[in-house]
């Protein structure tokens, strides 16, 4: 049942986008896979260099929204190109 609804959010998140994430010869239980996996870490934080008051320090700043640059970047790396759909 929670594949089911994976997979239907899925769509549903990607018929709302201008782009979609594509991959040749990726069935849809990998892409839903990947997805989230993504996902979860583009919720997980990122590190920043920020002034502070003792100077530069490194920061892990929470997201507590998905964070579309790490998003992005780990689709890429899993070998996704985003396509515009039309």
């Amino acid at each position: 049942m929670k594949a089911a609804a994976s997979i239907v959010l899925t769509f549903v998140i990607i018929a709302g986008c201008s782009t979609a994430w594509q991959r040749p010869s990726t069935n849809t239980a990998k892409l839903v896979d990947d997805t989230h996996q993504c996902r979860e870490l583009a919720r997980g934080g990122r590190l920043e260099v920020q002034k502070t008051l003792s100077g530069l320090s490194t920061l892990l700043l929470p997201v507590s929204e998905v964070d579309d640059r790490v998003f992005a970047s780990c689709m890429r790396q899993r070998g996704y190109v985003e396509a515009s759909v039309d």
